[in-house]
């Protein structure tokens, strides 16, 4: 297939993104909310594997409280379509979530609907055997990605993937403190390190009460991590999480 056909079965959109990503060095330079247009959905992220192979997030647009709000909540359940991906490496593509077995994500389905979410797509970012981390849409309308649209998931996903094998094939990493504080759940791994020092546990058991804590009293994870960070939590003495 010509380089021209190939452009033309992605959409005009869509080709109009990856000619303006072309030439950048980071995805940062990449406007989430032009990418999510082109491809019809409300919003897109891109979460990278962290060393314990959960998912980072990295990429969104700042207004797309759809997006962050869904990808905070699997975050805190361990549960929907980025941690299926980066799991086991699979596309998750689900037009209607409103018709899923709830024995499918039992936690993260409710919520999911609740923030008005009806689709959500998922596809991995990988060279080889080598997964980067998970490009994810929401949709607040049900129906299938179509065939144009998908195209153009699986072409950014290439650009992304370009982008973020800055490393020498490493996944991305951040690679020091001020690296971290871009990410956006700098202040969970704050929260995370304080517990851990103030109870004397692993940083993994740290991590599992926060979560723990803030699906048991309805939190935001970030909210109850800026408690934490700021003493204005008891969770460091609260025995019921």
């Amino acid at each position: 297939m010509t380089g021209h056909r190939r452009q033309e079965r992605i959409g005009p959109l869509m080709r109009s993104v990856l000619r303006g990503a072309s030439g950048v060095r980071t995805l940062a330079a990449v406007p989430a909310e032009d990418c999510a247009a082109a491809l019809g959905l409300s919003g897109v992220t891109v979460s990278t594997l962290a060393s314990d192979g959960s998912a980072e997030l990295l990429w969104y647009a700042r207004a797309d409280r759809l997006g962050i709000a869904l990808e905070d909540l699997q975050y805190t359940l361990g549960e929907g379509p980025t941690p299926d991906v980066a799991v086991q490496g699979r596309p998750v593509l689900e037009g209607d979530i409103a018709r899923m077995p709830p024995s499918r994500w039992p936690l993260f389905l409710p919520d999911a609907l609740h923030t008005g979410a009806a689709a959500v797509f998922a596809l991995p970012l990988r060279i080889g055997a080598i997964l980067y981390g998970v490009f994810t849409g929401y949709r607040t309308a049900s129906g299938p990605l179509t065939a144009q649209q998908l195209r153009g998931a699986l072409a950014f996903t290439d650009l992304t993937v370009l982008l973020l094998d800055h490393r020498a094939g490493a996944p991305y990493l951040p690679e020091s403190a001020a690296d971290l504080d871009t990410l956006h759940r700098a202040e969970v791994h704050q929260a995370t390190g304080l517990l851990s020092a103030r109870l004397d546990i692993p940083l993994d058991h740290a991590l599992v009460r926060l979560r723990a804590y803030a699906y048991c009293h309805t939190q935001p994870l970030l909210e109850v991590a800026r408690d934490v960070i700021h003493r204005h939590s008891r969770l460091d003495e609260d025995t019921s999480a």
